[in-house]
């Protein structure tokens, strides 16, 4: 039953289940779909417990992360330290989605009583994880404690500051160090990334080298590998024999109690299989002790058949990503060497040999996140490569909160603010001639002409602004690739230099509530202005919503700015910051009205050298 309703309701507002909250402008039909239909809102992956919250007044993207100890004190004294790992796993999650998703808002209630954080600050494993992630935490988080909630505002990812597309907390593509398996930052993962797809991947085997004259007391690691590879073709080995040669980039040596091997042997592949696989291959080998002796592991050959198919599974399900054409899969080999002691069996030292792979090995896929089909989403391997060698496609998806299922005409106030930009005619208030420019003029006569009160009304909220630009369009909403309200007579967006970007609603509508379509708009505006436009700053959008009666009368029924609080940085604007933004509204146009603007931009040019 709940699912027919669903299916009408989706006909009706012509938009996915999970996006009806954001165009019903009903509070009670919200509130039943929220509660009967959109259960499924909160993310859990494992422990993972995120959630999109929808009952914000920010106008904002918000994941709430549900209860966290705060405070360097607090957190040190956390009898659980799973549960300490977890909190910092899902805030830093929440981080990195809100990173590569156009930024938000992360909600916490503090579970510790009496925190405060001008006092206990947050605590040095979250600040850890946020250094970690972030080339400079200051330009991208900001904090602030309201009552028993904390808030992280995260500023959208960009490439000021790096060269890379998105934020990843692990790449999980592993590669050796010398004696060590070390994953990959995200900067040395995309150059490995990019030298792939370069090369179209590589050969499994490694090119022979010319053979060179025996030096007398010059070793190489090459010396180390091929007596690894003597090793592993043994038939049998000695009890407390000791290897002539040791780790290095080719060769890792393990010993683990009979207890615990399957366990950890389960542990360790994925990494050492990607470590060897990316480098240059390598061997794997377990049942030697710190001194480099064959001690072996006692089992009957059912375990060691348990073994050979954990290896395998194992194995065959690592994430692999291909940039040549054959797609090979990883190729290795397990065996398993018998040790005597005086002529008996007496164990088993595991032996696996990884042949280096054409492209790319995952341990697993690859810690990132972004928000998608109003869920926090880790990106799969394939996604996460496209996103770190492609610019294109870090600009492809946006969490829009809502989408039209047709094609909607525009109503494009950016090509007509452009063109004001251009032309010289512009719209001035009465009284505020100096201050205050409305763009396009037709639209602003007309609708001032139309609408007894507006005019006054704009003149009256301006009053306070020194120098800004109002860009007026039938509907915001639309022009962002959203559903139109019908019922909406305007909106105005307020760019100046005394503010934070303002989106103005104005409706003949007295009992209907437009919070959602001004909240909507407003958020998919910021969003568009940072992974679109390319607006690297702090920012947010205020909106505000007016009634106008048939008679002229006004008021305002909703001001974003008496029911939120941002930091400090987020209210900061100059003359660069206005000019930016403008530039990266000029970015979001439309793609068809991008040969317009060509157009008006060469038509000035004629007119420029004409004169």
């Amino acid at each position: 039953m709940a699912m027919k309703i669903m299916e009408k309701i989706r006909n009706v507002f012509h938009c996915e289940a999970h996006r009806i909250l954001y165009v019903c402008e009903s509070q009670s039909l919200r509130n039943f779909i929220r509660k009967e239909l959109l259960l499924g809102n909160c993310l859990t992956a494992g422990k993972m417990n995120i959630s999109i919250d929808l009952d914000t007044n920010y106008a904002e993207l918000v994941l709430n992360v549900g209860r966290v100890t705060l405070g360097e004190n607090n957190r040190n004294k956390m009898k659980d330290r799973q549960l300490s790992k977890q909190q910092n796993e899902n805030i830093s999650r929440a981080v990195c989605a809100l990173l590569n998703s156009g930024g938000g808002v992360i909600k916490a209630e503090v579970e510790n009583e009496d925190y405060s954080y001008k006092k206990d600050g947050i605590g040095l494993d979250l600040e850890n994880s946020f250094s970690n992630m972030l080339p400079f935490v200051p330009n991208f988080l900001d904090f602030m404690q309201n009552g028993n909630y904390f808030h992280i505002f995260v500023k959208s990812w960009s490439l000021d500051t790096s060269s890379l597309q998105i934020a990843t907390l692990s790449s999980s593509l592993y590669k050796r160090d010398v004696t060590s398996a070390k994953v990959m930052n995200a900067s040395a993962a995309l150059e490995f990334l990019k030298d792939k797809e370069k090369t179209g991947g590589r050969a499994y085997l490694r090119p022979e080298l010319p053979a060179k004259r025996a030096c007398v007391d010059v070793q190489e690691e090459s010396n180390m590998e091929a007596l690894a590879a003597d090793f592993f073709n043994r038939t049998e080995l000695n009890y407390k024999e000791k290897l002539n040669f040791t780790e290095s980039t080719h060769v890792e040596i393990k010993n683990f109690s009979t207890e615990k091997l399957l366990q950890r042997i389960r542990e360790i592949l994925p990494q050492y299989v990607s470590a060897f696989a990316n480098t240059d291959g390598g061997y794997l080998f377990v049942g030697l002790n710190k001194d480099k002796e064959i001690i072996g592991f006692k089992s009957e050959k059912s375990y060691l058949t348990k073994l050979e198919e954990v290896t395998k599974h194992s194995i065959g399900k690592l994430p692999v990503h291909h940039f040549c054409m054959e797609k090979g899969t990883i190729n290795y080999l397990c065996k398993f060497l018998g040790v005597y002691d005086k002529g008996s069996l007496c164990g088993y030292v595991y032996a696996l040999r990884v042949e280096r792979f054409c492209c790319a090995v995952f341990a697993k896929k690859p810690d990132s996140w972004h928000v998608k089909d109003n869920r926090v989403k880790q990106l799969t391997e394939k996604e996460w490569i496209q996103f770190m060698v492609d610019s294109e496609r870090a600009y492809e998806e946006l969490p829009s909160p809502a989408s039209t299922s047709s094609p909607v005409s525009q109503s494009c106030p950016l090509r007509e603010y452009i063109n004001f930009k251009i032309q010289p005619r512009r719209y001035h208030l009465p009284g505020l001639s100096e201050k205050i420019t409305c763009t396009p003029e037709t639209l602003c006569r007309n609708l001032f002409s139309q609408h007894e009160g507006l005019e006054q009304l704009i003149c009256e909220e301006m009053g306070s602004v020194s120098k800004g630009s109002l860009i007026f369009s039938r509907s915001w909403s639309l022009d962002l690739g959203l559903q139109e309200n019908h019922k909406v007579l305007c909106d105005a967006l307020l760019i100046s230099q005394d503010k934070p970007p303002v989106l103005y609603t104005f409706h003949t509508v007295q009992d209907e509530e437009f919070k959602g379509y001004s909240t909507q708009t407003a958020q998919t505006l910021k969003q568009k202005l940072a992974k679109i436009g390319g607006y690297t700053e702090k920012v947010c959008v205020m909106t505000k919503i007016f009634y106008l009666s048939p008679e002229g009368k006004t008021s305002c029924q909703y001001d974003l700015n008496l029911q939120v609080i941002y930091p400090e940085s987020y209210y900061r604007t100059t003359t660069r910051t206005v000019k930016d933004l403008e530039e990266a509204l000029s970015n979001i146009l439309p793609e068809e009205n991008q040969i317009f603007l060509f157009v008006c931009l060469f038509c000035f040019f004629v007119c420029f050298f004409l004169r």
